[in-house]
């Protein structure tokens, strides 16, 4: 190995001692070419110092008198950003835009990116080759026919497969690099090398992190890792390392095998790899850089992916994890090895040969009478080389001098012109370029009098001015400057210097732009203007004060107190507060308010200059709220007239008030007397009911006593509201069960909730505290009312109850009510028009009359609450719903009942058997009335609306019936009407059937439509069956059996009639089957051709679903109801549609036939 690495030594030595002995002539010959290598990184960064060496060794600039310009970009430790890159362009412009350029040399991508960006712009036709380009590809250049070189590759899966197979036992590989542009390419080159490696082994890179962070994560890794170290010279804070710190850190912080990619790490802790050799990227781009100064076209020139891999490693390394050298690649470099004594002494022994080779060729040289020449030529060029050594390194000292002042002078702030003193500019910088508009002209052609200066200025002045700075007397004037392209005229501010310029005597002006701050004047000045007019013109007065005098008054402000702004300056505030208020009382409340708050407001009379009260609301606002001393200003209204008005409006609201008692007091005294013989009156009729009396006498005392019920229940109500506001209700004050209290409660209502479809949910915050003191009764009466409102309200979603603990609130000392509770009731209704809000919680105030009502409920609720120390509130969307929060406040309790279950037995059942008609359409309800009904030795049977229920009376017999007072087709109220309006022995044979009336609603006013319509009795739900069971006994008791009709046995083997042999549908026909009159039979035929509209509607939506299973279903209710209302050939066109959806019939002929029958009896309905 050593004798490879010493022949090209040896080698090239010959060569140079053989181009010495030849001719001078033949050396001299050509031209000189003109060549510039631009370097991505700074010198002395070890692999751009290899590259070049590899160039430099293939070029031999001295040797074939070719001229190399180097220049080093210092992408490495600067960061390149777009910024850098324009400074860079225009320092690369300046220098060669005439240096007549041969060839341009770029190493690494920063140079290489640099020109493919601005090559056209810099260096338009000459030919550029590079080298050490990472993640290349050929689409790159495409556009750029002048470009070619070398690509560099890394064997990013070389190295990992034969770090795999010196370490079999991996199992994560941590990949190292940084994110510079190089970084990132190598980056995505290895990331797409290994994609296809094994999954089992984990493939981790590392982010764009500081390196401490980096150097932590490896000290973690566990010993079955390897890390791949690839480029990494700049961390997330922009610290620069160079890549040998970065490999040594790494074997020193880590405790796993280290491998690279790059020659330059090996030696400096990677075990080794295929690793790519800087060297020989450098020879390779060399060799295509010599074809194209031949004349070869660059486009024709293939792109070198190959150049430099070899497989080499450390031989300290890899005795410190236990490889063995025979576990190696084939031909694999191995440094720091231990070598023979030839190997180690090779270089030596060949020294020793090259030497006598070179002494015999010194010899021959000496035989050919070169020897004395040879030796003055070898002097002359040592004085040679120190001579142009020293020469270059002054040059590159001024070089570096002359780039540090010309980048101090283009990166200054403000515009800088060095000029003479005849006016000629010899010399800007950037910002003169970019303020002037000279981007596309050369500066030195223009003038700073005539294409520089605004109309306006006073060129006759500049002579004179800069005189003086040359003087020695530096200038300093404000001017106006002009845009070269644009002619736009903008405000500067000029400072003159005298300098010395290239030996003459120059000015150098430092130019800033003020216009924005001349705009910010003349708008501060433009303003002052407004708010002074604004301040004169305003209806309120406005001052400031400075201690306690005045130093600025507008002309209202002093107008307001009868003054003239003059004399009220500099007066002190007594002259405004006379009597009302002494000063230091007013300075005193007016320091505290603005200390705590930083504002001050108050309403107050102060005393006018003819010594009138003037009251005023007045606003003050610390110019400093830190220091008062600094100013305060004050703004003030005069509001004599309103207060004068709020006197007489409180006057008046006295007196309104006074007689609102007198009238509660009145009603609370009128209501109890009434109350008093109404009692007697329910009294006395119960107690005439039980004597001997007909039926027609008890159906008129019946008629009395529910008349004064429910005359008593408005009464009751009124009394209440009158006893709140006469303040004669007093509270019960018990201990209770508050979350069984209102679960019981909202259970009572859940009925009715489910009754409409509606979902109530009741959420008792665990918090709430269980035993407390205070009125059960009360709270029971406000919840019912808001849930009962909110159910009736509320046709479609869910309602919903919240009980929390009140938030805590500063309750005065000796207060007895300590526990707190927030209530909320949430509804999804129609909502309240914000109109009514304001008066929601007034005695007789309703939103709309269409849910009847008195109007006092929430009035009770409003006051009830008030007297439990609380508050009621709504919010409310028309169309979305309403939320009524209410908090009450209780004593805590200490001893709360245990809640008993009902333990009241059932009556015994009846004495015969009796069958009911249940008549609802809820299926929950359903079963829990027929279990009961069972429990209790009835049989039932059961209709869903209230046209089956007259069909069932038709076809079977019952001795009462249940009746809903809400359900679709026809509701309750009708379907009683309807009964009772037959006639006795007609279609349905007992039209007085005792009928009991059931409904969720809570309000009076259904139990009185019920009665009326003609039900005997009323029960509301959650049914009370001991209650219900007392009322069917009675009403079975109070009746004769009635007689034993025979009924006709159905014909089993009857065929249903076929569609042409059933009698069409006519009105009359209808009526006679329903057995009612005509006013009955009208709104028969409203409702059912709604609920038939709906249905079929709901129908083809189903059947366009391709829904079967629906489709039947909502066929069968429309036969229902056709069959209902005698429509027989339209019940039979839906019970074939049923039969073709229940089997594997194509249900659409069906359905045309539906639709044919609706439209026909639609047409007969109208």
């Amino acid at each position: 190995m050593a004798v490879s690495k010493f022949l090209p030594g040896a080698l090239a030595s010959i060569l140079v001692l053989l181009a010495l002995l030849a001719p001078p002539g033949a050396r001299a010959s050509g031209e000189k070419k003109q060549i510039l290598l631009f370097n991505s990184y700074h010198q002395g960064f070890a692999w751009s110092e290899e590259e070049t060496r590899g160039l430099m060794d293939v070029l031999r600039p001295r040797q074939t008198g070719i001229t190399m310009h180097v220049e080093y970009m210092d992408t490495k430790r600067v960061e390149f950003n777009d910024r850098y890159e324009r400074q860079l362009l225009n320092v690369y412009a300046h220098k060669y835009s005439k240096a007549g350029l041969d060839l341009i040399l770029a190493l690494d991508n920063n140079a290489y990116d640099f020109l493919r960006r601005n090559h056209a712009q810099l260096f338009p036709g000459v030919p550029v080759v590079f080298g050490g380009v990472s993640f290349f590809k050929a689409e790159q250049i495409r556009p750029l026919p002048l470009f070619t070189g070398v690509a560099e590759t890394v064997d990013a899966w070389g190295t990992v497969q034969c770090a795999l197979k010196l370490h079999p036992g991996t199992r994560r590989i941590y990949v190292v690099n940084d994110y510079t542009p190089t970084g990132r390419a190598v980056h995505e080159t290895i990331r797409t090398q290994l994609d296809e490696l094994d999954p089992a082994i984990e493939i981790v890179f590392s982010g764009h992190e500081d390196v401490q962070e980096v150097l932590a994560r490896a000290e973690t890794l566990p010993k079955d890792s390897l890390i791949l170290l690839s480029v990494f010279n700049r961390d997330r804070s922009g610290q620069f390392f160079d890549k040998a710190e970065m490999a040594s850190a790494l074997a020193v912080r880590s405790g796993v095998p280290v491998y690279g990619l790059m020659e330059t790490d090996l030696g400096h802790g990677i075990v080794g790899g295929l690793l790519t050799k800087a060297y020989s990227q450098g020879q390779a781009m060399a060799q295509i850089a010599l074809h194209v100064l031949a004349g070869r076209n660059p486009e024709n020139i293939p792109i070198q992916t190959d150049a430099g891999i070899e497989p080499m490693f450390d031989y300290l390394r890899l005795k410190m994890f236990g490889i063995r050298l025979a576990d190696l690649p084939e031909d694999s470099v191995v440094i720091n090895r231990p070598d023979s004594f030839y190997r180690e002494h090779s270089a030596i022994i060949l020294s020793v040969a090259a030497l006598a080779t070179v002494q015999t060729l010194i010899i021959l040289a000496l035989i050919l009478n070169i020897g004395r020449r040879r030796h003055a030529e070898k002097e002359l060029r040592t004085v040679q080389r120190t001579l142009e050594e020293r020469v270059r390194e002054r040059t590159s000292e001024l070089r570096d001098s002359e780039e540090t002042l010309r980048n101090i002078f283009d990166f200054s702030y403000d515009a800088s012109i060095i000029y003479d003193a005849l006016g000629r500019i010899l010399e800007v910088n950037r910002r003169t370029v970019e303020m002037f508009g000279l981007e596309d002209v050369d500066p030195v052609t223009v003038s700073l009098a005539d294409d520089l200066s605004g109309q306006g200025c006073p060129l006759d002045t500049m002579p004179p001015i800069t005189a003086e700075a040359l003087a020695g007397r530096p200038q300093h004037l404000e001017w106006r400057g002009r845009h070269y392209l644009t002619g736009n005229e903008f405000d500067v501010e000029v400072h003159l210097t005298r300098i010395l310029y290239r030996g003459e005597q120059a000015v150098l002006a430092n130019i800033r732009d003020i216009s924005t701050r001349k705009e910010s004047e003349n708008a501060i000045r433009q303003d002052l203007i407004k708010f002074e007019a604004i301040l004169e013109n305003t209806l309120m007065g406005i001052a400031m004060s400075v201690g306690r005098r005045i130093v600025t008054i507008n002309r209202r402000g002093a107008e307001i107190f009868g003054y003239a702004p003059e004399e009220i300056l500099n007066s002190g505030l007594d002259l405004l507060l006379g009597h009302y208020q002494t000063e230091d009382e007013f300075v005193l409340a007016a320091k505290t308010s603005l200390a705590e708050r930083g504002e001050f407001d108050t309403e107050q009379a102060f005393r006018s200059k003819s010594g009138s009260t003037v009251w005023c609301r007045m606003y003050a606002k610390a110019v400093d709220p830190a220091d008062l001393d600094r100013g305060v200003i004050w703004a003030w209204d005069d509001i004599t007239d309103i207060r004068l008005a709020q006197e007489d409006l409180l006057r008046t609201r006295e007196d309104a008030e006074a007689a609102n008692r007198a009238k509660s007091e009145f009603l609370a005294a009128m209501s109890h007397e009434i109350r008093t013989p109404m009692n007697a009156i329910v009294g006395m009729t119960d107690i005439t009911l039980q004597t001997d009396l007909n039926e027609e006498q008890r159906d008129y005392l019946r008629t009395v006593k529910d008349s004064a019920q429910h005359l008593l229940s408005i009464i009751n109500d009124i009394l209440d509201l009158s006893k709140i506001e006469a303040r004669k209700l007093e509270l019960d004050n018990v201990d209770f069960d508050l979350p069984f209290h209102v679960g019981t409660t909202i259970k009572g209502l859940e009925v009715q909730a489910r009754q409409k479809g509606l979902d109530m949910v009741l959420e008792i915050d665990p918090a709430v505290q269980s035993c407390v003191r205070g009125d059960p009764l009360s709270l029971r009466q406000v919840l019912v009312n808001l849930v009962g409102n909110a159910i009736k309200f509320t046709h479609r979603g869910a309602i919903s109850i919240r009980v929390l603990p009140a938030h805590r609130n500063v309750r005065q000392a000796g207060e007895s009510r300590t526990v707190g509770v927030s209530f909320e009731v949430e509804d999804t209704g129609i909502g309240i028009p914000r109109d009514f809000l304001d008066t929601i919680f007034q005695s007789f105030s309703q939103s709309t009359r269409a849910f009847g009502g008195t109007g006092l409920g929430l009035a009770i609720c409003k006051q009830l609450i008030n007297l439990m120390d609380g508050d009621i509130r709504v919010d409310s969307t028309v169309g979305k719903g309403s939320v009524f929060s209410f908090t009450v406040w209780f004593e805590p309790g200490f001893s709360c009942p245990i809640p008993e279950e009902d333990c009241r037995k059932l009556p015994e059942g009846p004495s015969r058997p009796v069958r009911v008609l249940v008549a609802e359409d809820n299926d929950v309800n359903v079963m829990v009335t027929t279990l009961k009904l069972e429990d209790l030795g009835y049989t039932y049977a059961v209709a869903k609306t209230g046209l089956e229920v007259l069909d069932l009376l038709k076809r079977e017999r019952f001795d009462l019936i249940l009746m809903d007072i809400e359900m679709p087709v026809l509701d309750g109220i009708s379907t009683t009407k309807a009964i009772r309006a037959a006639v006795p022995g007609g279609p349905i044979p007992d039209p007085s059937i005792p009928i009991i009336g059931v409904t969720a609603h809570a309000l009076k006013e259904f139990r009185d439509r019920s009665l009326d319509a003609g039900m005997d009795d009323y029960v509301a739900k959650p049914v009370d069956f001991h209650e219900l069971a007392v009322i069917i006994n009675r009403l079975i008791g109070a009746i004769p059996q009635p007689a034993v009709r025979p009924e006709p046995e159905p014909d089993q083997a009857a065929e249903p009639l076929p569609a042409d042999a059933v009698p069409a549908y006519t009105p009359e026909a209808a009526m006679e089957h329903l057995g009612v009159d005509e006013g009955i039979f009208a709104d028969f035929l409203v409702t059912s051709r709604n609920e038939l509209e709906l249905l079929i509607g709901e129908l083809e939506q189903a059947h366009a679903a391709e829904n079967r299973a629906l489709v039947g279903e909502l066929a069968d209710t429309v036969m229902s109801v056709c069959k209902a209302i005698g429509a027989n050939t339209a019940a039979l066109a839906a019970a074939a549609l049923v039969a073709a959806c229940s089997g594997a019939d194509d249900p659409a002929p069906a359905l045309n036939r539906v639709r044919e029958e609706m439209e026909s009896l639609r047409k007969i309905m109208d």
